[in-house]
């Protein structure tokens, strides 16, 4: 992220800078590297087609070194929390690959014998039509071949009022969810522009995606504005409370070219 961000910081220190996302501009390096004559910044200024992503080369890699296989589905967020760097390079309408594509990398990896895959999209729910979609074939496809994948992802908390997207979560096997909560204080909520995980109480909301069958881990944040020092005690009594097993905590960093 911060090649792309901060291509500034990085040209007098580095060989070559990639600044922005690969699906077209790693191509045309390789070329030149191949020749012998590249440039020292590559640079992409428009967001690729997802649908232009390549299966990866999953057979190239040494299996028996990895418990988890990583795919991505999505790029973008809709929502606007001003700390965050994902919807400055991603934008905010979730772009996604077919199901089609999906499906040809769970099938790829599920021949290599792995049992873990992690969706890496910043926000899997993003765009919910696409993400419904997908869910439906990855429950079909367990269902034909006994659940021998476990699903994780990360999600926005609104998952919880959608009672449909639940269960289509279960039925695909997503047994956990990375899920950013942030703070439990409300007033630092709004300060941030995480609206969406004001509308509603956060442990019921928790508790709810937890009914489903499903796991929660958060990431929450200590250092904003309307944080003291009794935000520490606030944070460790709300995870107890949202019986949050994965817990991260981080300091507020205002990453450059964010809102923030």
């Amino acid at each position: 992220p911060f090649a792309t961000l901060c291509p500034e910081e990085l040209r007098d220190k580095v060989d070559v800078v990639i600044n922005g996302e690969a699906e077209y501009m790693w191509a045309r390096f390789l070329k030149d590297y191949e020749s012998g004559h590249w440039l020292k910044e590559y640079s992409e200024p428009e967001r690729p087609s997802m649908t232009d992503s390549p299966l990866p080369r999953f057979d190239l890699l040494k299996v028996d070194r990895y418990r988890t296989m990583t795919i991505q589905f999505a790029r973008g967020c809709p929502f606007t929390c001003e700390f965050c760097d994902i919807i400055v390079m991603y934008g905010r309408r979730p772009r996604t690959k077919s199901v089609a594509q999906v499906m040809a990398e769970v099938n790829a990896i599920h021949a290599l014998g792995i049992t873990n895959i992690f969706v890496v999209d910043d926000n899997f729910i993003g765009n919910k039509k696409d993400a419904k979609e997908l869910l439906r074939a990855i429950a079909l496809w367990q269902q034909e071949r006994n659940f021998p994948i476990e699903f994780m992802t990360e999600v926005s908390l609104n998952v919880a009022q959608d009672v449909e997207l639940l269960t289509l979560m279960k039925e695909a096997h997503f047994t956990t969810i990375f899920v950013g909560i942030e703070s439990p204080r409300v007033s630092s909520l709004k300060e941030a522009g995480k609206m969406q995980n004001t509308r509603g109480d956060l442990v019921e909301s928790v508790h709810k995606i937890q009914a489903a069958g499903i796991q929660v881990m958060a990431g929450m944040i200590v250092g904003f504005d309307n944080d003291d020092p009794a935000i520490f005690e606030e944070q460790f009594r709300f995870i107890q409370d949202a019986r949050i097993p994965i817990s991260m905590t981080g300091m507020l960093n205002a990453i450059p070219k964010t809102p923030l």
